[in-house]
């Protein structure tokens, strides 16, 4: 398998946690994209986040400047968008 480098935007949320930690136990690298709005739990992600594939990043991606910059350093192989707010 190759490793790929996932940029996932919403990953402290429940549905975007469960995806990071299962994208590292992979073999994946994750960037783990967050505003750590009221539906954040960076606990959820406690067993991954001292794990060399893993790195976060606080940024409101309604903001171009900040998104533009995450595509330059990170240069991800893929993005998952799972940022969201049900209401």
């Amino acid at each position: 398998m190759t490793r790929s480098r996932i940029l996932i935007t919403g990953g402290a949320g429940f549905i975007g946690s469960a995806v990071v930690r299962m994208a590292i136990k992979k073999g994946h690298e994750v960037i783990n994209v967050d505003k750590l709005t009221y539906a954040a739990n960076l606990e959820s992600l406690k067993s991954v986040k001292d794990s060399p594939l893993y790195k976060f990043d606080k940024v409101d991606i309604c903001n171009p400047k900040e998104v533009e910059r995450l595509f330059k350093d990170y240069a991800p192989d893929a993005v998952m968008h799972l940022a969201a707010e049900s209401h």
